[in-house]
C-alpha cells in the first residue's frame, strides 16, 4: 500500500529485484476495459523493444491480461472519476517521481530518455499550439473572458510529461474541479466529458505553456502524409502541417491510425513470438520460390490447356 496516495500498487514479488526499489521515473498509461487492455499490452511491448530501461505502469482492471507486461499494476478506482477524468487524477496515481503519461492507444519507438530534460526546469510538459480564438470543445474567445485568460493550448492529451509538485498538483486539481462543472462541454464517447479542454483552461491559468520539442516528442497521425512507421525497426518519420516530425512515440489515435496499429500489432506479435515469424517467413520463402518456377508469360498460355488455345 503506498499510504501517502492511499492506493494499492498490487504485488510486486514476481517482478525483477530493481523494480523493487522506490520508481523515479516512467510510464504511465489507462487501460479500462478490454480494448484498451490489448493496446496497453502492444504499448508496453513497444517499450520492452525500444526503451527497455523505462519502468512501465498502468492503471487498470485487467490486471491478469496485463501483469506480465508492465511493472506496476494500479487497480482502476472508479471513485476518483471515469476513465477520461482520471487523467486529471494522475497525480493521485502515478508511482512515479517524473511520469509520461502516454494514451494506451501510443507506441514507442525510441529510447525514452531524453524526454526526461523537458522536466529539468518545468514541473508538466507538452506539445501544442497557442489559440486565442474559434472553437475547440468550447467558444475560446468566451471561455477566455469568462476565466480571465489571454490564450488557450490546443493540445492532443494523449501524451504529458509532469512531476510530483504541488504546482503540478494545482493543474490537476483545478482541470479535476473544471471538469465536474462541466462547463456546457458536449459529452464525448460512452456519455464521457473530454479531458482536453478542461486541463487547457487549467494549464493557461497556470501559465504553462507548449513544450517546443523540435518535432520529438508524441506526435498523431491526423492529417499526416508521406508516412513511415515501423516500430519493430525503430522507424517513424512523416509530415505535418508541411513540417516533417521524427517523434519517438506515435499515438495511432482515429480510424486511420487504428489501421496503422493494427499492422504494427502484428509486428511486435511476431517480434515477440519468434517461432510464428519463422512460419510466416518460411511461407513467403516458399511462395517466391514457386513465383520464379512460373513466370508472368507462363499466365498467357494457361488457355492453351482449356480448348481455346491461349484465346478469350
Amino acid at each position: 500500500m503506498n499510504e501517502k496516495r492511499g492506493l494499492n500498487f498490487g504485488s510486486l514479488s514476481d517482478k525483477p529485484m530493481d523494480a523493487l526499489f522506490a520508481p523515479t521515473r516512467g510510464i504511465l498509461t489507462i487501460a479500462i476495459g478490454r480494448k484498451y487492455a490489448v493496446q496497453a499490452k502492444y504499448l508496453a511491448l513497444s517499450s520492452m523493444l525500444n526503451s527497455p530501461q523505462t519502468l512501465r505502469a498502468v492503471v487498470t482492471d485487467s490486471p491478469k491480461t496485463l501483469k506480465d507486461v508492465f511493472d506496476i499494476i494500479i487497480p482502476y478506482n472508479p471513485a476518483l472519476g471515469d476513465p477520461f477524468a482520471a487523467k486529471t487524477r494522475l497525480n493521485l496515481y502515478t508511482p512515479f517521481e517524473k511520469t509520461l503519461f502516454l494514451d494506451a492507444d501510443s507506441l514507442v519507438i525510441h529510447s525514452l530518455d531524453s524526454y526526461w530534460e523537458s522536466l529539468d526546469k518545468r514541473y508538466f510538459a507538452y506539445t501544442g499550439d497557442i489559440i486565442t480564438s474559434g472553437v475547440w470543445y468550447i467558444d475560446v474567445e468566451k471561455t477566455m473572458a469568462q476565466f480571465g485568460l489571454t490564450w488557450l493550448p490546443k493540445f492532443n492529451s494523449g501524451m504529458f510529461l509532469f512531476d510530483r509538485s504541488e504546482e503540478a498538483n494545482r493543474v490537476f486539481d483545478l482541470a479535476f474541479a473544471l471538469m465536474r462543472n462541466g462547463l456546457g462541454v458536449d459529452f464525448f464517447r460512452a456519455k464521457m466529458l473530454p479531458d482536453e479542454p478542461f486541463l487547457a483552461i487549467s494549464l493557461s491559468q497556470n501559465n504553462v505553456l507548449p513544450f517546443e520539442d523540435y518535432g520529438r516528442f508524441s506526435r498523431t497521425l491526423i492529417d499526416a502524409k508521406k508516412i513511415r512507421l515501423n516500430t519493430v525497426k525503430r522507424t517513424a518519420f512523416f509530415n505535418k502541417r508541411d513540417k516533417s516530425v521524427f517523434p519517438l512515440v506515435v499515438h495511432l489515435c482515429g480510424r486511420f491510425g487504428a489501421i496503422l496499429f493494427f499492422r504494427e500489432k502484428i509486428r511486435l506479435f511476431l517480434r515477440f513470438n519468434p517461432p510464428l515469424a519463422v512460419l510466416c517467413a518460411n511461407i513467403l520463402t516458399i511462395f517466391r520460390f514457386f513465383a520464379k518456377l512460373f513466370p508472368k508469360d507462363c499466365l498467357k498460355n494457361l488457355g492453351r490447356f482449356d480448348g481455346t488455345d491461349g484465346k478469350k
